[in-house]
């Protein structure tokens, strides 16, 4: 088949997969517009839908997307704790922080940066935001509130003399 005719070809894809207890329904068709609308749903063993997502895709970005989605994914079940089927125990099993290694939130970057100027230490911040105390001073000076090496509160200026 010729690149030209692979590229024309309609994609429909229907497939089923069954992986523990769940069973997964995904349907793939192509568009007009030379995109693909994809349709993923999930059901329990009695038949009632656990989860769906559904988009329309740029053939193009396909290996794109499948790095950001995977790369998603895989952070969520970080966040929630959630092991997939076959998977290590979760990090906060094997001794490491919760979050170690998940990406920061805008919102997390504002509470780390306020905590910081309240006077929180490093070992209650990473107990806090679920991180190592190097994860906290390492966010912290890419935020700009540490220098990079420096000291993690400068000391305290002298109190004005009085005159």
């Amino acid at each position: 088949m010729t690149d030209t005719a692979l590229r024309d070809s309609p994609i429909t894809l229907d497939r089923r997969l069954l992986l523990g207890g769940t069973d997964y329904q995904v349907t793939v068709f192509p568009t007009e517009d030379q995109r693909l609308d994809l349709c993923i749903v999930s059901s329990d063993g009695d038949g009632h839908v656990v989860s769906e997502i559904s988009g329309s895709l740029a053939p193009g970005d396909l290996a794109g997307l499948t790095e950001v989605l995977a790369s998603t994914l895989t952070g969520l079940m970080a966040m929630t704790g959630v092991q997939g089927p076959g998977t290590a125990p979760a990090p906060a099993q094997r001794g490491r922080a919760p979050n170690h290694g998940a990406r920061w939130a805008p919102a997390d970057d504002e509470r780390v940066r306020a905590r910081y100027r309240e006077g929180a230490g490093q070992a209650e911040l990473a107990a806090e935001f679920g991180r190592t105390t190097g994860g906290i001073r390492s966010r912290l000076e890419h935020l700009g509130e540490i220098p990079p090496g420096g000291r993690w509160r400068p000391p305290a200026a002298d109190p004005p003399v009085a005159a």
